[in-house]
């Protein structure tokens, strides 16, 4: 009987696992929806040789083990959709249609994020998804109007649309809208309409609203009166004209909001005192940055803010002397372009989680915090344009995590900081305009620098060695300086100059280019590259190797005591739009290659000792008579002064280095005379000492003067007398 007994409990168990493996593994995803993915998949145009098209052929006919792809483990129907950054970089666009994902009747999450998405055929398809409960479509590339019932559908709980170019009226989007729904993001966008508050009151579900940066919405938070039911813990509100028909006032609900972890009202052009409320209402993230607040930094409370921004406002007076009690967990403090002024205070030193520091544009003065620089987590530090004083960091600074240092404007003095060195990961240092003095000869090689900028300073000393093997540099600010010695030759080496190699900088970029100061940010900063050696006292040749940097944008080495010739090798810039080679000491002619450079906008070669004709070309016919100037022996147009034959013909020649050599020593007078004078004595005694030595020959002179004079005077008056 036990026998028996063990015997039918195997059976069954043996018959619960073949039922398994056929639930689990024979049959696989429906064939409908199957054939829906996979109409889905081929529509984003991958071939045959794909990565992707052989991943999905190993597991042909199961669709839930494809990646991406989440499948419901009781029916194997498929529930979720994870298709992120797919198509982020193609170059054909994705053009989807929607109804596809309409088949997919058990779809719970719809994750298209990052994905080059040209077009949506059908996109009210998806509204008839009864289970659908988050819809991610962010940062799509999308430009279309988005269909009312995407916010309707009953068990939506996540619609996020940011980072698109979505258009259309938002009113009647969030008016029918899910009661279910926890997260709204529909930032950056292009959305437009009226959007007063009170239509969101019932969402007591909600927890996360992001309406910032639509810059045609018009936000309202106090009229009507209303009161809202949900308790949200992440409102982003900026730059969507917010309050600007009830007096740019901060939205009065948030005193009743007691889970505001982040809270962003950004660049509204809000009114108001200093908000101290909001720094003990917020526990996480604060930002109030470009708006019209006014009234000094609170003293005497205490927050748990990891992040604050309240740059350009008009705050004024002091920062809080412990700064350290009052936002001791700060992570990031941005105060940026406000009126604050006095010290720095030292407790900002004590802040040991502070890693962003940006408290430019100010009224400061005094040293530089000891402990803000010393074993600091610090990766971004802009202290610039301020009245700052002292050395600008201090002597024993290690900050290893740092990436961006500005200090430019100030008033400090000292040397360059040496202790730079200990910044392996630096990208942009920036101390123009202050009053530095020694040298830089003990700086590491810093390989991931894109910016170097230590221009209108008192350095001295030869250009740094170890430029030449920092190949990332993408901005080299040396000008207005002391430095001597040669350009060093091996420049060539950057690859960012030299190829066509990412920036890698976010923070924008202040650079003097055709005369110009520009500031350089987004796009423009990833593709603009230069080189500023200009004010200084370097010597020598310019090296041939510089034209090998074919993607340098400008170039300015004006200024200086350079000699030799302009390097033929220049025509190899091809980017090159600003070349300024003015006041230098070089010779030759003009490479007539230069003037085929068609990027080429600005150019001078102004005083100097250039000669020859100007070549002449549609591009150098856009230069004026100043950008040449100053070379006495230079001629043709824009120059009043006309080539004569000679100097055309001399222009159209190579120069033989022993016919320069020859012309160089005659072309000075006190030699050209004496060679005159030593020629003409030669000349006269090697006639007059043979007669005055020989009598032969003397009498035969004389002899034949005599015939000469009778030959003459019978010519004269016999025959032309006949």
């Amino acid at each position: 009987m036990n026998i028996f007994s063990t015997y039918n409990g195997m059976l069954l168990l043996f018959i619960v696992m073949i039922t398994c493996c056929n639930i689990g593994f024979n049959h696989g995803c429906m064939d409908e929806e199957r054939t829906a993915l996979q109409e889905i998949t081929e529509s984003m145009g991958y071939g045959h040789d794909s990565y992707e098209f052989s991943y999905r052929s190993r597991f042909f006919d199961d669709c839930c083990r494809w990646e991406g792809v989440h499948c419901s483990p009781t029916n194997s129907q498929v529930i979720e959709i994870y298709f992120y950054f797919i198509k982020e970089d193609s170059e054909e666009q994705w053009f989807l249609d929607m109804s596809l994902f309409s088949k997919l009747k058990q779809l719970q999450a719809l994750h298209l994020v990052g994905n080059n998405i040209g077009g949506l055929d059908n996109p009210d398809a998806i509204c008839e998804l009864a289970n659908l409960q988050r819809l991610d479509l962010s940062i799509i590339s999308i430009e279309e109007e988005v269909p009312p019932c995407w916010g309707n559908m009953p068990s939506l709980r996540t619609l996020d649309l940011s980072k698109n170019e979505f258009r259309g009226n938002l009113t009647s989007i969030l008016a029918n809208i899910s009661k279910n729904i926890e997260v709204i993001d529909l930032s950056h966008n292009l959305f437009e309409g009226f959007v007063p508050f009170s239509i969101l009151a019932n969402l007591s579900n909600l927890k996360h609203l992001g309406l910032s940066y639509n810059y045609h919405l018009q936000v309202e938070t106090e009229d009507p009166i209303w009161h809202p039911s949900f308790q949200v813990q992440h409102l982003l509100l900026a730059d969507c004209n917010l309050n600007h028909q009830s007096g740019q006032g901060i939205p009065r609900f948030l005193s009743t909001q007691y889970n505001l972890q982040t809270l962003d009202l950004s660049s509204n052009s809000l009114v108001g005192n200093f908000p101290t409320w909001l720094l003990q209402n917020v526990s996480s993230v604060l930002s109030l940055r470009s708006n019209c607040f006014v009234g000094q930094f609170p003293e005497h409370l205490q927050s748990t803010l990891s992040t604050l921004d309240i740059s350009d406002n008009r705050f004024d007076g002091h920062l809080p002397l412990h700064f350290d009690l009052i936002l001791p967990q700060l992570f990031e403090f941005n105060a940026s372009s406000n009126q604050f002024s006095g010290n720095i205070p030292l407790s900002v030193g004590e802040l040991k989680h502070l890693e962003r520091v940006d408290l430019s544009n100010n009224r400061l003065s005094g040293p530089v915090p000891v402990g803000l620089t010393q074993n600091s987590p610090l990766w971004y530090l802009n202290l610039s344009n301020n009245s700052l004083e002292g050395e600008p960091l201090a002597v024993n600074c290690n900050m290893p995590k740092l990436h961006w240092l500005l200090l430019h404007n100030n008033h400090f003095v000292g040397e360059f900081p040496a202790c730079l060195s200990n910044s392996l990961s630096l990208r942009l240092i920036d101390v123009r305009h202050n009053d530095l003095l020694g040298t830089i000869s003990s700086l590491s090689v810093l390989m991931q620098l894109g910016a170097f900028l230590v221009g209108g300073n008192q350095i001295s000393g030869h250009l740094p060695k170890e430029l030449c093997e920092m190949q990332m540099l993408q901005f080299l600010d040396f000008s207005n300086n002391r430095f001597s010695g040669n350009i060093p030759p091996c420049l060539h080496k950057s690859l960012v100059w030299k190829n066509k190699t990412q920036a890698n900088s976010w923070v924008p970029i202040d650079f003097t280019t055709k005369g110009i100061s520009r500031l350089y940010q987004g796009i423009p900063l990833t593709l603009m590259t230069g080189i500023d050696f200009s004010v200084n006292t370097l010597v020598g040749a310019i090296p041939q190797a510089i034209g090998e940097l074919s993607e340098l944008h400008s170039l300015n080495l004006s200024n200086n005591h350079l000699t030799g010739h302009i390097p033929t090798s220049f025509k190899e810039l091809n980017n090159l739009e600003s070349l300024d080679l003015s006041h230098n000491n070089l010779t030759g002619h003009i490479p007539p290659e230069i003037s085929q450079m068609n990027t080429l906008s600005k150019f001078s070669v102004a005083f100097n000792n250039l000669r020859g004709s100007i070549p002449s070309s549609t591009q150098f016919s856009t230069f004026s008579e100043s950008d040449f100037e100053g070379n006495p022996e230079l001629c043709g147009e824009p120059l009043q002064r006309k080539c004569s034959g000679n100097d055309d013909d001399d222009d159209g020649r190579k120069e033989n280095p022993s016919e320069k050599a020859v012309e160089g020593v005659f072309d000075k007078p006190l030699i050209f005379y004496s060679f005159v004078f030593i020629s003409y004595s030669l000349g006269f005694w090697g006639f007059i000492a043979p007669l005055y030595i020989s009598t032969k020959w003397r009498r035969k002179y004389f002899a034949t003067i005599d015939r000469w004079i009778e030959h003459l005077f019978y010519i004269k008056f016999f025959k032309l007398g006949t």
